[in-house]
């Protein structure tokens, strides 16, 4: 099962002050992480032992940066466990029941499993984790997520931002069934950085960690931190009550998207 799958960190050289955050807790509290592991980067090295950087050189977009990297791995790797640097782990993972769940990924052979349980899954498959059907709002994303390598390159586009690729992937992820995720969140992690910048909270958490953090990235102000705060809430109110057939019309509607 090993030689299956990678552990593959998305980042680029803009977050590079993020690398070594974001190693030192996976080393923490996944040292028995049983797969080979990449981060990639456009020109800079992570300086790690126990990360393979992959440089993929400039890059046109968010998406023309992970078909690079997935290129490079798809003839080594059928799958791999995709998450992004600014996602950081702050428990340890339970490597057996881990194991378990992929194992059973794996003789589905599925295209998909997240192992963060929100969104939910639209109905129980087994007692490891649900199905996602199509139709589903967030049905691809990368975040702490095992792909099919060659699934996920069919369905990225070269011009996409990681926003664009989470909704309309999803749309392009209809045609692909075996997209799953678990019943509860395998991985406890700490989303930091929102377009760039600090979530303040989540910064404090970091610096009590000791970690040191680099002075010119930026943070949300006062009045950011607000919006984002009555924000959040009222979207995990929207997710609970509109039943999942038609949150992705309502979502995409509100926020202006169409159909590609």
């Amino acid at each position: 099962m090993n030689n299956k799958i990678a552990v593959v960190v998305l980042s680029c050289d803009n977050y590079s002050d993020l690398w070594p955050i974001f190693i030192k807790q996976f080393e923490k509290n996944w040292p028995d992480c049983p797969y080979d592991r990449y981060i990639s980067t456009n020109f800079l090295s992570a300086d790690s032992e126990s990360f393979t950087d992959i440089n993929i050189g400039k890059d046109n977009s968010w998406s023309d940066g992970v078909i690079k990297t997935l290129n490079t791995l798809k003839n080594k790797y059928e799958y791999a466990l995709i998450t992004l640097e600014d996602l950081i782990l702050i428990e340890k993972v339970d490597n057996k029941k881990f194991n378990i769940i992929v194992s059973e990924f794996l003789k589905l052979e599925g295209n998909y499993l997240k192992f963060l349980s929100n969104p939910k899954p639209t109905n129980k498959f087994n007692t490891l984790f649900g199905e996602i059907k199509p139709g589903s709002l967030y049905r691809s994303t990368c975040v702490y997520s095992i792909w099919k390598i060659q699934t996920l390159l069919d369905l990225l586009r070269e011009n996409e931002n990681a926003w664009e690729f989470e909704r309309y992937g999803a749309i392009r992820s209809d045609n692909h069934n075996g997209f799953f995720v678990v019943y509860k969140d395998l991985f406890k992690v700490l989303n930091t950085i929102v377009k760039g910048k600090w979530v303040p909270k989540e910064k404090k958490r970091i610096k009590k960690l000791g970690y040191n953090i680099d002075p010119e990235r930026n943070s949300f102000s006062k009045i950011e931190s607000i919006k984002r705060d009555i924000k959040m809430p009222f979207i995990r109110f929207l997710n609970r009550i509109i039943p999942w057939q038609y949150k992705r019309k309502i979502i995409l509607n509100l926020k202006g998207y169409t159909r590609r």
